[in-house]
């Protein structure tokens, strides 16, 4: 994974590990950050077997001047008939790849800040989303349904582009606090896309909000039949309400939260030392998909 190989070098480099009953490590930053921890990929339900499926690159922002939304994850959209399943690619195949390596190497790579946390399972048989969020250093996550949000399109017949040699046309929402403009292609008749963005005319190839915080923008489509999992994780139940508002706190005291898991981080810098410890008045910059 040159990706993370180039993450280790610049600025998420595991310096410590101490192995027992429970893992403690020590994460070495040039700047404080958020990261996932390791989750195991050992147990799991097969839920469904999709169709299609659809990978997104997925950029967003760093920081709220960063107009080049310099972060950037591969996001699969998975299509099955009782199921749908959108979560991260590489945070996936990196969990994978951890699962086998701490067994052989008491060894992991540690997760790049850029992959996204969180994924979502739709059921078709009732119309509900189940959302996962993977909380920072620790092993906690936390889950949330909801009913599928009645999207109201508008169609820009005149505006199309071409992805991945598709022509699609152009459609407006509003769903999340957000203006959203998205592509679908009418010729693959599915009415799914990115994240939350479902009930248009065809399959959502492209997905742009008006703020421009985030782009998802298809690179891959396969129909080759894959299974639709649900790993068994030990899950904590919130509202969505409760779960925004306990992120938006999280990023707010940054500092206090990451003292509170447990993990010890140090900050690179130019001192005698070379480094000082994190600041608990840290806070992380926070500008979630759905304000």
């Amino acid at each position: 994974m040159k990706k993370c190989r180039k993450l280790l070098v610049m600025g998420m480099m595991l310096v410590g590990m101490n192995v027992s009953a429970q893992v403690s490590v020590t994460y070495a930053l040039d700047s404080p950050t958020f990261t996932l921890a390791h989750e195991s990929t050992d147990k799991f339900e097969t839920l469904d077997s999709a169709y299609l499926s659809v990978t997104y690159r997925f950029k967003y922002r760093q920081t709220a001047k960063d107009d080049s939304l310099r972060m950037e994850d591969l996001m699969d959209l998975q299509l099955g008939r009782k199921y749908n399943a959108f979560f991260s690619k590489n945070l996936r195949d990196l969990d994978q790849e951890n699962t086998k390596s701490l067994k052989t190497t008491m060894r992991f790579t540690p997760i790049p800040e850029e992959y996204v946390g969180f994924d979502i399972l739709f059921n078709h048989s009732d119309k509900t989303f189940q959302v996962t969020n993977r909380i920072p250093y620790t092993s906690q996550v936390i889950e949330y349904g909801e009913q599928m949000p009645g999207i109201k399109w508008r169609y820009l017949p005149e505006d199309t582009v071409t992805v991945m040699g598709y022509l699609c046309h152009a459609a407006e929402c509003k769903y999340g606090g957000r203006t959203w403009k998205v592509y679908y292609a009418d010729k693959i008749a599915l009415p799914y896309g990115p994240w939350m963005l479902n009930g248009a005319k065809g399959l959502i190839l492209k997905a742009v909000d008006s703020d421009h915080d985030f782009v998802f923008e298809a690179v891959g489509l396969t129909q080759k039949s894959q299974p639709v999992i649900r790993y068994t994780w030990s899950r904590k139940t919130m509202s969505k309400d409760e779960w925004q508002k306990y992120a938006a706190n999280m990023y707010k005291n940054a500092g206090a939260f990451v003292r509170n898991t447990g993990a010890r981080i140090i900050v690179m810098d130019n001192s005698e030392k070379g480094f000082h410890h994190l600041n608990e008045d840290w806070e992380q910059y926070y500008n979630p998909l759905e304000k």
